[in-house]
């Protein structure tokens, strides 16, 4: 058992470090490539507050390195929808069933791939309308891990571009990742330890 454990925390390790280099490139994709593995490791429920604390980390070093270049309002705005939507997804996760948050993360996978074939290129949103995206993100990443594919074209339709980008959009992520990290990993009235 023990050895099972020290085998699968490489193969995780080994999958994290990788995959944190492609998404440092990127930007983005790292925690949506992440979560098969984590899921396959560890079962899905641990899968998704482990990815939490990797994207953390993650977009904690991104936002770190590139916050000269941060557009703080697009964050603000991003927030707003984000942090509210993040904590309602972490408490769903901790009540709901397996079996429907598995086929909820295989349609979801297939669906970004789908959307993102279908619409590459969005039109450049509002400041507001990033509160909308936030609300996706938040929700999407507490309950699935990682939505980065989808709210990455929503960022670069708006202009941002290189540091700008990149900084911008980990700082938002880190916003909903501590948001649903907490509310999985705290003690809740009525709800179960994960």
């Amino acid at each position: 058992m023990a050895m099972d454990l020290v085998g699968a925390l490489a193969v995780a390790s080994s999958a994290a470090f990788a995959l944190a280099w492609l998404s440092a490139v990127a930007g983005f994709g790292g925690g949506v490539l992440l979560l098969p593995v984590f899921t396959g490791l560890f079962g899905l429920r641990m899968a998704v507050p482990m990815l939490t604390v990797t994207q953390l980390w993650s977009n904690g070093s991104r936002a770190w390195f590139n916050r000269r270049e941060v557009n703080w309002r697009l964050v603000h705005w991003f927030a707003l929808g984000a942090v509210p939507t993040a904590v309602l997804g972490g408490l769903l996760l901790v009540r709901a069933p397996l079996g429907p948050l598995k086929w909820l993360l295989g349609v979801f996978l297939i669906a970004v791939v789908v959307w993102r074939r279908r619409k590459p290129h969005p039109r450049r949103p509002s400041d507001p309308a990033f509160a909308g995206v936030g609300a996706g993100s938040g929700l999407g990443s507490a309950l699935l891990g990682s939505v980065g594919p989808l709210t990455a074209p929503f960022f670069l339709a708006y202009g941002l571009t290189r540091a700008a980008y990149i900084g911008t959009e980990a700082t938002s992520a880190l916003l909903y990742c501590t948001a649903s990290g907490w509310t999985v990993t705290e003690p809740h009235e009525g709800s179960r330890a994960i």
